[in-house]
């Protein structure tokens, strides 16, 4: 934004100033922190309904609960960064919060990173693998095994700490002293090191991911279409019965693809919304950590954050409207536990 004074001398303003900043930053975590709350129960309720449907009974399950285990290491490691924000918004001179932004939030906010494009990689998986079923209903069982999911979900996860190794291996605490010669802590990265994992990261895993889902999740709509149809038109005869059968066509089968068609919506829409903190960061130089729009990067930031936790925190939600096994265990492990304290 550019401001002229006396028509002679032009100078250079932020976006947001830093009052606007500070408000920004006080509202949106305090939303984050609420979220971010929620998110940990939710996922913990998840893990343990899909602990009690059985960890080894289909596939779709294996990876649910792979994503949310991500989901709440993701939620975990925002905690720090929480914490040492409203340290800071109750005694801001101290020198203890220099010391909770080098050493706790910089170094936990790198894995909430890491564990949200962990949950990415699976939740892209998850598409792809119920797109191949409806397009494939026969083979599902002979290509897409339990053991197979296990192995995939954790390559996938080494995948993504392959990516962050190089970075996480050039990241470290520096002490010193300064001007009024007190001992001060600095987060030092190596700005090489950030390049590959910041672009891969931030650009090309969520593009990418766009994408995919997005295809999968078109796939899924309409083969559910063309079965819904078909399932119209055929004969109620026993010829008819039996030829519904060979198409592989199972009630089971078509409410797991509902069920990802829903969480995928929302997680594309996620990513795109997403995408909009990369897109300025590229697009305006000066919105970067040392910027002339830094209270800007920092407000997107946050608000990248929230979008991130939102997703983790709206799956539950999902799950119980759209499966009917899930809302059946859901209810029997709560209903029993209210029962007991009753």
């Amino acid at each position: 934004m550019n401001a002229t004074w006396d028509g002679t001398h032009t100078f250079n303003l932020p976006i947001i100033s830093d009052g606007i900043y500070y408000v920004a930053m006080l509202a949106l975590n305090v939303v984050l922190l609420i979220l971010n709350i929620a998110g940990g129960i939710t996922n913990v309720i998840n893990m343990l309904v899909f602990i009690r449907q059985g960890l080894t009974s289909d596939s779709i399950t294996v990876s649910l609960f792979a994503m949310s285990v991500s989901d709440l290491l993701s939620s975990i490691f925002m905690f720090p960064w929480l914490v040492c924000f409203f340290m800071g918004c109750v005694n801001p001179s101290s020198q203890r919060n220099n010391y909770c932004n080098a050493i706790t939030s910089l170094a936990a906010s790198i894995y909430h990173v890491i564990f949200t494009r962990v949950t990415c990689f699976i939740q892209t998986y998850i598409s792809v693998e119920r797109a191949f079923s409806v397009v494939f209903p026969l083979r599902v069982k002979n290509v897409i095994k339990t053991r197979n999911t296990v192995i995939i979900n954790l390559v996938l996860c080494l995948v993504i700490f392959a990516i962050f190794a190089p970075y996480l291996a050039n990241i470290h605490v520096v002490w010193g002293y300064n001007k009024f010669n007190v001992s001060v802590a600095a987060f030092v990265e190596n700005s090489e090191g950030k390049i590959v994992p910041s672009v891969i990261s931030g650009f090309v895993i969520p593009n990418a991911a766009i994408v995919v889902n997005s295809l999968a999740t078109v796939v899924i709509v309409y083969r559910l279409s063309v079965m819904r149809k078909w399932r119209e038109n055929v004969s109620a005869s026993h010829y008819g019965a039996q030829n519904l059968k060979s198409q592989g066509i199972s009630s089971k089968n078509i409410e797991a693809s509902k069920t990802v068609i829903v969480i995928t919506s929302i997680y594309v829409i996620n990513l795109i919304c997403n995408q909009l903190h990369t897109m300025f960061y590229f697009t305006f130089p000066e919105v970067s950590q040392e910027g002339l729009n830094k209270n800007l990067y920092f407000v997107l930031y946050i608000f990248r954050f929230i979008l991130e936790t939102l997703h983790s925190t709206t799956n539950v939600v999902c799950y119980l409207k759209m499966s009917t096994k899930y809302r059946l265990v859901f209810h029997a492990i709560f209903s029993s536990r209210q029962s007991l304290i009753l």
